[in-house]
């Protein structure tokens, strides 16, 4: 697995997801409970802004691994660990994520370039 968090990458990810969705963001950001600037911003096809209350949202939603989300890759434990989690897994968990996956000495740049 890859050291690095590709925010086009994940925002790709989500727009596969959320499909036909796409349409009706206002109506989405307020299935997911997020806001609308936050789904626009980490979908955005030019400069994409991951939020990690987007991420969890997403995760939460539509049961995906959030280790596939974030880095495209699956790990059957994290996935298990976020379903088991349910309607609690939240954007702290996915930042956790990030941290475990991550070198400690590149982490902090990374994670405050794609999610802040």
């Amino acid at each position: 697995m890859g050291d690095d968090i590709d925010a086009r990458a994940i925002a790709e990810r989500i727009r596969i997801l959320i499909g036909d969705q796409m349409v009706g963001r206002t109506e989405l950001a307020l299935h997911l409970g997020v806001t609308e600037f936050a789904l626009r911003r980490t979908i955005d096809t030019t400069s994409p802004r991951p939020t990690l209350d987007v991420l969890a949202a997403v995760v939460r939603e539509y049961g995906v691994d959030p280790t596939w989300l974030v880095f495209g890759e699956y790990d059957a434990a994290t996935h298990r660990v976020s379903l088991e989690a349910g309607l609690s897994f939240t954007g702290r968990d996915i930042a956790t994520l990030a941290l475990s996956k991550l070198r400690r000495d590149e982490l902090r740049p990374k994670l405050l370039r794609t999610f802040f």
